[in-house]
């Protein structure tokens, strides 16, 4: 049981196993964050009690087809998880290129723009500002 302000709230989580960098295990979080909110109900209360939270190295969010075709096929009926969290750490060592040569966009999250995806770019050394975003996602949801 944690404390949150006057709050009190389990939070129980899940860690799946992503044995490489190609980003194969994004659509098997989406599905079982699926299951999970049908077992509870499918309804809104269920998106709100089941999140998924998906972390990626910046060159595997930009390179890999996986990832766009996950973002796009997020409000299909049967597959909506009312929306997903992507946490991608810049690592800058996931190309061997510089940035302005492999990819339009300035930033490895700019194709999250195709769905109107809010993006926050966070300091991750200051942890309040780290909690502020996850916050302001949370409630975006």
């Amino acid at each position: 049981m944690r404390k949150y302000g006057k709050l009190d709230v389990d939070v129980k989580m899940t860690l799946m196993a992503n044995p490489s960098h190609l980003e194969a295990v994004n659509p098997c979080v989406g599905g079982r964050v699926r299951a999970e909110q049908h077992f509870l109900g499918g309804k809104e209360e269920a998106r709100r009690a089941v999140m998924p939270i998906v972390i990626h190295g910046d060159a595997a969010f930009a390179g890999q087809g996986i990832v766009f075709e996950c973002l796009q096929m997020q409000s299909l009926k049967n597959y909506e998880v009312g929306g997903t969290v992507h946490v991608v750490i810049n690592n800058q060592v996931g190309f061997t290129t510089t940035p302005d040569r492999q990819r339009s966009g300035n930033y490895c999250s700019d194709i999250a723009k195709v769905i109107n995806a809010p993006i926050f770019h966070v300091n991750a050394q200051s942890m309040p500002d780290v909690m502020h975003a996850f916050k302001i996602a949370a409630e975006y949801r």
